[in-house]
This record gives C-alpha cells, sequence and structure tokens, in this order.
C-alpha cells in the first residue's frame, strides 16, 4: 500500500482552505475540526508525534465522505486529502481502536461478510461455465433494495447475456474504512479467487465504491483482478446501441433529474453515460441539478458514513435535495447515493431501476 505523504498533508494544513466550500461535512458539521485542513492538521500532528489518539481525534479524522469536493478548489493537484486521512486512519492509529457507532458493522463484516448482517438468500445465477458477465452483488443494495440487483439480471437475460452471479461477499473497502486491514485483505483475496475462477470475460459492478476498491485498492492490497470493471451505466449504455436493449416510453414519467455520484463523476470520471442512457428512454426529459457532473455535491452517503453518522449524514442529503430541479423522479446510480437521499426525504430510482421501467415492459 502506499504510504502517507505527510508533506502534501502538511500543504493542505497550511492552505487558505478555500476547499471548505465544497466541503459537505465542515458545512454540515460547523466545526473547524472536521473542514479539511483541520482535518489535515490533525492527521499531520498525530503523525508528528505532537497529539495522541484518542476518541474525539479518530471521530474528527473519520469526518470525511470521500467525495473529493475538497479538489475541486485545492491548489495541489497531486493531493487526494480523503485517501491520505484514510490511510492515516487505518495505518498509523492503534490496533483495535474503532469508531463505537461502526463496531455492530464492522462485527456483521466479519461474521456474515455483510456489514448489515445476514446475507439474503443467493439470487438465482445461470450455470454457464464461461459467462460474458460476472456481476458483483454489492451489500448495500442487497441488504436495501435488492428489486434493484434482480432488474440487473433481468435486463442482461433480456439483452442475451450470459453471467454468473458473484457470491455476495463485501468488497472490503467497509473493512478498511473502519480500521481492520487484514479483514479488507481478506475479503479482497476471496473476491478475486472467485472472479478468476469464473471464466467470465469481465466484472460487473452497480456500486462506484466497489468499482473503485476493484480498481484502485485491490492492486494495493495484493489482489489484482484478472479481468476488467465495468459500471452499469456504461455496459448498459453499450446493449442499447447494439439494439441488444431496446428502451421504450415510460408513460407515468416523463421528466427525471439525475445526481452524479462523487465516486462516478470525479474519479471514474463517468458523467456521459448515464445521462445518454436516459436520453434513450423516448420523451424523458433529463433535468440537471446545479451543481452537477464533475462539480456535483456529495449526498452525504460516502464512505460509509450515512451508518456512522448517521444524523449528519441525513443532513448532508436535505442539502443536495434542496439543489436538485423538480422532476417526476430523482434518479441515480450508487446505491448509497439512493439510500441517503431517501433518508434525506427523496423519492429515488437506481438508473437500472429507470432503464427496466422502460425495457421490461
Amino acid at each position: 500500500m502506499a504510504g502517507i505523504n505527510r508533506e502534501l498533508l502538511l500543504d493542505c494544513a497550511i492552505c487558505p482552505n478555500m476547499c471548505r466550500c465544497e466541503c459537505p461535512v465542515d458545512r454540515e458539521f460547523g466545526r473547524e475540526a472536521v473542514s479539511p485542513s483541520g482535518k489535515a492538521r490533525l492527521a499531520h500532528l498525530l503523525l508528528e508525534g505532537h497529539l495522541d489518539w484518542d476518541g474525539d481525534l479518530l471521530e474528527a479524522i473519520s469526518s470525511c465522505l470521500g467525495c473529493r469536493g475538497c479538489r475541486l478548489l485545492c491548489p495541489f493537484p497531486e493531493l487526494d486529502l480523503c485517501e491520505e486521512l484514510l490511510l492515516a486512519r487505518t495505518e498509523a492509529r492503534p490496533a483495535g481502536m474503532i469508531l463505537p457507532a461502526a463496531v455492530p458493522y464492522l462485527n456483521n463484516l466479519k461474521k456474515f461478510g455483510s456489514p448489515y448482517g445476514a446475507r439474503p438468500a443467493a439470487l438465482a445465477s445461470p450455470g454457464s461455465q464461461n459467462p460474458e458477465v460476472l456481476y458483483f452483488i454489492n451489500c448495500t443494495s442487497q441488504a436495501n433494495h435488492p428489486r434493484s440487483q434482480q432488474i440487473i439480471l433481468e435486463l442482461l437475460e433480456a439483452a442475451g447475456v450470459s453471467y454468473r452471479v458473484l457470491d455476495q461477499y463485501c468488497c472490503g473497502y467497509p473493512a478498511q474504512i473502519w480500521g481492520d486491514m487484514e479483514l479488507a485483505r481478506q475479503l479482497a483475496a476471496e473476491n478475486s479467487a472467485r472472479a478468476a475462477q469464473s471464466g467470465a470475460q469481465l466484472l460487473l459492478t452497480d456500486c462506484p465504491e466497489c468499482w473503485h476498491t476493484f480498481t484502485a485498492r485491490y492492486p494495493e492490497w495484493g489482489s489484482e483482478l484478472s479481468l476488467p470493471v465495468v459500471d452499469t451505466a456504461t455496459f448498459f449504455l453499450g446493449l442499447v446501441r447494439q439494439g441488444r436493449l431496446e428502451p421504450g416510453p415510460l408513460g407515468e414519467i416523463g421528466t427525471v433529474a439525475y445526481h452524479d455520484p462523487c465516486i462516478w463523476a470525479r474519479v471514474a470520471e463517468i458523467c456521459a453515460a448515464p445521462r445518454e442512457l436516459m436520453q434513450s428512454i423516448p420523451g424523458l426529459e433529463l433535468r440537471e441539478a446545479q451543481p452537477a457532473g464533475r462539480e456535483t455535491r456529495c449526498c452525504g452517503g460516502g464512505a460509509m458514513f450515512q451508518l456512522t453518522f448517521p444524523e449528519q449524514s441525513a443532513g448532508i442529503a436535505r442539502r443536495r435535495l434542496e439543489e436538485m430541479p423538480p422532476a417526476a423522479a430523482l434518479v441515480t446510480s450508487c446505491p448509497f447515493c439512493r439510500e441517503n437521499l431517501q433518508a434525506g426525504g427523496g423519492k429515488v430510482l437506481d438508473l437500472a431501476e429507470l432503464l427496466g421501467l422502460a425495457v421490461l415492459r
């Protein structure tokens, strides 16, 4: 794993801190300690031995959504503060120091392979030996909106795509967030082995946090995947372009507003595919949030924040909902965004669900 860059942390700590204008955590908490540079200062002082770890410091440094909104106004292009803070709290903190709110979820992850507890029955998976697609079922949708994952399988079947479902284990990112790197690496190794044994051509995921973990973190954890990782928006758009999926009019939904998930927009730079996919639905009007695209604002659901800081997470979601234009439905392409925007009071559809309404009629 790449080491903590203390020089960049110090740059951030002494910066004029314009990034706080784009930090949803700073806006919600209203505390200097959880501003971007405030967290950088704490991390730097801890690493230099000028502060000792305690629960309050861990909570402050953990108050990060991983949204990278701070990078929009950052004068240091090489600095990814979200990753530096993640490294600081996973590599440098004392063993066994965990946010109290995270303890039950981490225990669930150890016991069940999911932070949400016992996993539902596995989705049916055809017995193809060399499928075109290996579909990774993310734990958040599986726990809260299993129908959206069933729709993805129905869309694959409608397009004639052969597939298998990867056993429902977490990608490992929550384990890293909560400080258990041994568990994170174990889950990564198990998922990588299953993927290699599947004979599939690609791994399909509808979760941006899983995508980022597979593509960026697994290589650092020594479990690089043997097949490419593709997001559902890009994959299904390809099927629409090929004529393998043919969306029809929705009827009851004439307008949608789209919320760009932070990781898709700023890390994967996937902004065009979801929009083109929605615009392939006849008669559907897409209305843009302000801001949108790479400048999107976090809904408060990233980095398992909605589990460990539920009240503040819901408050951030309410702020984001105020930026959404009026529409018959709010659409997003991230299970965390969907869950959190709903917690904030929004009526939200997953992008695959919207496509399913247009295709599986």
